[in-house]
């Protein structure tokens, strides 16, 4: 005679909360063998298969030689990086409204987690690189140096004055983009 079995999906059921290791927002399984008189209910793990061409690249290895790969928190950012993940993309040019390019194509690569942070991206973008060291030499201008009153007041000489400012623009490579 075959065993009979009941199987429950709950959403934080007492059972969940009480003797469970799964967190109480997951859905848990749960069921019933009916052996006996003895009914005792156990909790079955949550696994995934995930299916999907994340390389975005031509795999040549058949089908049948290919093996799951098990990810978990503790191994999340060693597997991202045996993959060599890169995204390239095209996107809207919002640093130069007078280029004549109206899409930047960006390519990204992505090791671990860590690459999606906006400072990470800075670094893999080379115009929001440039960007980025202008900023800081112009905070590095700003810091100790700008509280100096002598140093204040050349840069105010500097700026009121069209020839010397002129001179200052073209030794930054900024004097074509102030004449215009």
């Amino acid at each position: 005679m075959p065993s009979q079995y009941i199987i429950v999906l709950s959403r934080g059921n007492k059972m969940a909360r009480e003797g469970s290791v799964a967190p109480k927002e997951r859905i848990n399984v749960t069921f019933k063998p009916a052996i006996g008189g003895a009914q005792e209910e156990i909790e079955l793990p949550l696994k995934l298969l995930v299916l999907g061409d994340f390389i975005q690249r031509v795999d040549e290895r058949k089908l049948e030689d290919r093996k799951s790969i098990s990810i978990d928190k503790n191994n999340f950012d060693d597997v991202m990086a045996k993959q060599a993940l890169e995204l390239t993309l095209s996107v809207p040019n919002r640093l130069q409204a007078d280029s004549e390019v109206d899409d930047l194509t960006v390519s990204i690569r992505v090791a671990s987690m860590k690459d999606f942070n906006p400072a990470s991206l800075v670094e893999q973008i080379p115009e929001l690189k440039k960007l980025m060291e202008l900023r800081n030499a112009l905070m590095s201008l700003k810091g100790p140096l700008g509280n100096t009153p002598a140093f204040r007041k050349a840069i105010e000489k500097v700026i009121a004055d069209n020839e010397s400012r002129g001179e200052v623009l073209d030794e930054l490579g900024l004097g074509v983009i102030a004449q215009q």
